[in-house]
């Protein structure tokens, strides 16, 4: 291994560079922050200071730039513990051999040795000062460390050896100050060399130092700085589209996802202006947009009106000596895909919604569940159910029910699969069916991911909801659960679409009869008997998951998943968690918990069987019993109105009223007296109260 000059200053600036063939553009920005953040935190554990630590990212090459990477760790007093004194010593106060052992060890006599005294005993032990460790000894290991722990899919393998990365690896540079770090990472043998642009530079380079290599870089044509790169892509773009267009025009860049996949499939951007046929702006906008931005990778072009216009922006990874002739490969491609668009566009449209729902016959939903006809078919019922809880008329309903997925067995959705409910939306309409059923069709795919929008009207509500339980619970019905980070038929992604809608539309619905429902209606009979259980509890955590990033509490969540009736409501549940979020801050809220607690705790405790049934007001020993037997029984009336119309923040309040008396009870109340009559009047009593805060949360679980 080098070993560090003594020319070194104390800190200095540090570069890494791994070169390999074409990175996955979806990933690169997530592996550029992976990479970071695993060398900040090995830097942090093991005691390297630094300044600055910036990351680069372009199709080919990963890297590090650190400035001010302190040279060694900071140095050490490392006390190790040897045998306990009694064990260390005989009676005449001679070393024992166990004690000889430990000081052998450390490399020192008995002589040497301390002693150390705590609560839990003496020892003898040893106190030693470690130099730290120099940074050129440390970063090998701690880049490869970092490379292993990158969040890579699928591995390869390449050459002779058993070396696996995201892709092939062609050179790695290692550098502190000027001095390159020899060292093999992965296989690759470090050394100062990169190399440019594969074809407008494509011979190789050093870099002396780390703060030469962005400047060396963009003198051979590579922006190594993906941010840097991507507002070159918007800009240029714009200014290349404002050039052709007069300033009469704008891009579109709505997907953000977009550009961050443009900008890692560059390493030089230069935007180009091309144009389609204006007959194709017949075609359904989403049509033209899904063609040049999800197939070939281009950005539309809208007028001020936001109204698509005949042109795109396409980002090339070089500059062309005829960048004409570059325009027109991209044109010559894009006119052939929209004029298969426009070709289905026009045969689907000629085939009734009945011949497309015929066809889903022949399209297996999933092997053991059955067809899209039968999925159909299950989802015209449940919807038939759902149509009261979303005010929707139960007629339409069942009819967008029957067509939500015939546009799958449309030639435009199988060329296009992104557009599934946008062209059945399309074709509901030119089929003269009603707008709303056409919007259903649409929305009932919403929301496709997490931040994804929701459905806006009603009927596409309660159509998303239909779908995702009937694909819930014959999922688990056949025992197909998400296992670690495999979710093929996106059951996580579905359950947290149930949970979205109702709490965030506001809709109050309890899903376990939804659940035996949307069970009855598969035909066959399944193993599974615990199926319906198992979905309302996969449901359950995947609003938790939620209700966590949205900013909630844990403990919040506990108490009231806690109380929460089999029949799962995420709405009320949601509800509760802002009421009890709420009673939280309030003054009382401590006490109250700790005191729910000590109820709860008594209560666990007492096995005995209880005779009486009822309280007994004769048996109150003290004015503070007494006073609480009164107060529970005029809140009990309060609290059973106002669950009527689920106000649980004035339940809460009232709760809170209750302080005082129950803290006067445990002041002068002895519950567990020797008395059994009145012990056991005095555990009805604790078992009312428990009771009626249970009627919100269990708020001993609550964390002050």
């Amino acid at each position: 291994m080098t070993k560090i000059k003594k020319s070194h200053s104390l800190h200095n600036d540090c570069l890494f560079e791994i070169r390999t063939e074409e990175l996955p553009p979806k990933s690169l920005l997530k592996l550029a922050a992976s990479l970071q953040q695993s060398v900040q935190d090995q830097l942090q554990k093991t005691g390297f200071e630094y300044k600055e630590m910036q990351v680069f990212a372009t199709p080919r090459r990963l890297a590090l730039y650190i400035t001010q990477l302190a040279a060694t760790q900071p140095d050490q007093l490392v006390e190790r513990k040897g045998p306990a004194l009694n064990a260390a010593f005989d009676a005449a106060g001679a070393p024992t051999p166990a004690c000889v052992g430990f000081a052998r060890s450390c490399g020192v006599t008995v002589n040497e040795l301390i002693q150390i005294k705590n609560a839990q005993g003496a020892w003898v032990a040893y106190k030693q000062q470690v130099a730290g460790k120099s940074i050129i000894d440390c970063l090998p290991d701690i880049i490869t460390q970092a490379l292993l722990a990158l969040p890579i899919a699928k591995r390869m393998r390449w050459g002779n050896n058993d070396v696996q990365f995201v892709r092939p690896i062609h050179a790695v540079i290692l550098l502190y100050g000027d001095e390159l770090i020899k060292t093999t990472i992965l296989g690759c043998k470090t050394s100062q060399v990169t190399q440019g642009h594969r074809f407008m530079a494509p011979q190789m380079f050093a870099i002396k130092q780390p703060a030469d290599y962005l400047k060396n870089l963009e003198k051979h044509f590579v922006i190594a700085d993906f941010n840097k790169r991507r507002d070159l892509i918007r800009t240029e773009a714009q200014a290349c589209i404002e050039k052709k267009l007069k300033n009469k025009g704008d891009i579109v860049i709505s997907d953000s996802h977009l550009l961050d996949e443009v900008t890692g499939l560059v390493e030089w951007p230069v935007a180009l202006c091309g144009e389609f046929d204006a007959k194709f702006l017949s075609l359904p906008q989403e049509v033209l947009i899904s063609a040049m931005q999800d197939h070939q990778r281009y950005f539309p072009v809208v007028d001020q009106q936001q109204k698509l216009l005949p042109y795109f922006v396409t980002i090339s990874n070089i500059e062309s000596h005829d960048p004409a002739r570059v325009i027109h490969g991209n044109e010559r491609v894009l006119r052939a895909r929209l004029a298969d668009a426009a070709f289905f566009y026009e045969a689907d449209k000629k085939e009734t919604s009945e011949v497309h729902l015929e066809k889903l016959k022949g399209v297996i939903f999933q092997a053991k569940l059955g067809t899209l006809y039968e999925k159909a078919e299950r989802l015209n019922k449940l919807t038939a159910t759902l149509a009261t809880v979303f005010h929707v008329d139960k007629i339409l309903a069942e009819r967008a029910a029957w067509l939500v997925k015939t546009d799958l067995t449309s030639q435009m959705v199988g060329e296009f699969p992104e557009l599934q409910g946008v062209m059945g939306r399309y074709y509901a309409l030119l089929a003269g069916k009603p707008a709303d059923i056409a919007d259903a069709i649409r929305e009932h795919y919403l929301p496709r991911f997490a931040s994804d929008d929701l459905p806006q009207h009603a009927m596409g509500q309660a159509l998303a909801l239909a779908d995702r339980i009937d694909t819930l619970i014959g999922m688990f019905a056949i025992n197909q659960l998400p296992t670690g980070d495999k979710d093929p038929f996106g059951l996580r992604r579905a359950a947290l679409g149930v949970v979205r809608i109702l709490i965030e539309k506001k809709i109050s619905l309890d899903l376990k009869p939804l659940l035996a429902q949307a069970l009855m209606y598969y035909p066959m009979t399944f193993d599974n008997k615990n199926a319906a259980t198992q979905v309302l509890h996969f449901i359950q955590e995947r609003m938790r998951a939620w209700y966590l990033e949205q900013g909630g509490l844990p403990d919040v969540f506990a108490a009231v998943a806690a109380v929460s009736p089999l029949e799962l409501n995420p709405y009320d549940m949601y509800q509760r968690m802002q009421a009890v979020l709420a009673f939280k801050q309030l003054k009382a809220a401590d006490s109250l918990s700790a005191a729910n607690k000590r109820v709860s705790n008594i209560l666990t405790k007492y096995t005995e069987k209880i005779a009486a049934s009822h309280l007994q007001p004769d048996l109150f020993e003290h004015a503070a019993e007494k006073l609480l037997a009164q107060q529970l029984e005029l809140k009990n009336k309060i609290i059973t109105q106002l669950q009527n119309t689920n106000d649980y923040n004035q339940i809460l309040l009232q709760l809170a009223e209750l302080r005082q008396p129950i803290d006067d009870f445990f002041d002068h109340v002895m519950v567990m007296t020797e008395d059994k009559s009145r012990r056991e009047n005095r555990i009805l009593l604790l078992t009312q109260l428990r009771f009626l805060f249970l009627q919100v949360a269990d708020i001993a679980l609550l964390q002050s």
